[in-house]
């Protein structure tokens, strides 16, 4: 057998151990890691499809029910992306609606199963004599369809969770490493159907596509396992070898008092209340450089410098709130009061740190 299917092989075998091991996993967050475990289950039987194929085994009897099995995976592995996610980061269970999302996969099913039905004898013949199709329902063009409704899921996930407020730093970079490996899986499987379907690249060069494949799924596979912070207390310094600060000189103890005087320096100094504060000026308070202030912010407190320093602008803004319901204070004026420099960028970060608009905190303040 080509060493090349051997390879492929030892990953499509290397997926399933890994999709048993998310399946039976007790740490973290456990419908994530079943969602991640039948990804990585689909995938392996993608590539074990395509082994069977380049080898010509999947013409055999022994593994003639493999064909075609892959393609109800394609509508699936989007609606996985988005339910992993949302598990993750709103920390939300399975929903009744989310059944909406098995009508494209169930759909595909019902056009390809008059041929999944076939006794192992006729379908053995269908697939020799490349009859597939006609009794497998595929219509022209129905590629590009499952191709959009993919691409659909990757920008749909992102752009729905990206900004919400209970991720950090760390779990935005997991969160793009996530979607982006699904993205970029979708990307080259597009171009691979491009190129075959205009004839700009024979069929049997999927190899080199299913490589890519597996590199990037492969990487999936591996950092969803070891899970980083927002699952079981892992930072991602301890899964990626090459993250930003991993050579700062920075020790963990000089970090640990530098974090505490940070917090002194907020509380007793409130710098925050300068509209014109800037990362130097917290290095310069610090005595540190720039790029080690910044790795304190990212690493204590899983934030970037402008959500650490609004987080306190809006705790000081629903204090003097609470108290414009005597002294008349405009929410204008608390904005600029508390560092802000204009209303927009006020009302935007207040909404991120508590789910609603100063003027429903006032409302909510006057029925209390």
């Amino acid at each position: 057998m080509d060493p090349i299917i051997i390879l492929f092989l030892f990953f499509s075998l290397l997926g399933v151990l890994l999709a048993f091991l998310f399946f039976f996993k007790k740490k973290g967050n456990r419908l994530a890691n079943t969602l991640l475990g039948i990804y990585t289950f689909l995938f392996a039987a993608e590539l074990l499809n395509n082994s069977l194929r380049w080898s010509g085994e999947i013409k055999t009897a022994t593994f003639v029910h493999f064909n075609l099995i892959h393609f109800t995976g394609w509508l699936i592995y989007g609606p996985l992306v988005f339910i992993y996610v949302r598990s993750v980061v709103k920390e939300r269970g399975l929903k009744l609606t989310d059944l909406l999302f098995l009508i494209p996969p169930f759909l595909l099913f019902v056009l390809l199963f008059p041929f999944y039905r076939l006794p192992t004898a006729k379908k053995l013949a269908v697939v020799q004599n490349n009859t597939i199709f006609e009794y497998a329902t595929f219509p022209y063009g129905s590629i590009w369809i499952i191709i959009l409704i993919m691409l659909f899921y990757a920008f749909y996930t992102y752009f729905t969770f990206w900004k919400d407020r209970r991720i950090g730093v760390r779990e935005n970079v997991w969160l793009k490493w996530f979607v982006g490996c699904y993205l970029a899986y979708v990307l080259l499987f597009a171009s691979y159907i491009f190129l075959t379907w205009f004839r700009f690249m024979d069929p049997k060069y999927d190899y080199f596509v299913d490589v890519v494949i597996v590199l990037f799924i492969g990487l999936l596979a591996f950092f969803g396992f070891v899970q980083p912070e927002v699952f079981e207390g892992k930072t991602l310094k301890d899964v990626i070898p090459f993250v930003k600060y991993r050579k700062t000189g920075l020790s963990k103890a000089l970090s640990k008092e530098m974090k505490e005087k940070l917090l002194t320096i907020m509380v007793e100094q409130k710098p925050y209340l300068n509209n014109e504060l800037r990362l130097n000026d917290l290095s310069e308070s610090l005595n540190l450089s720039r790029n080690h202030t910044s790795q304190i912010i990212n690493e204590h407190f899983n934030c970037s410098f402008f959500d650490f320093i609004n987080q306190y602008r809006v705790a000081e803004a629903k204090t003097l709130l609470l108290d414009s319901t005597e002294n008349g204070s405009t929410i204008t004026q608390i904005a600029y009061d508390v560092g802000f420099n204009n209303r927009a960028s006020f009302y935007k970060a207040f909404k991120k740190f508590t789910d609603r608009s100063p003027s429903d905190h006032i409302k909510q303040i006057k029925a209390s």
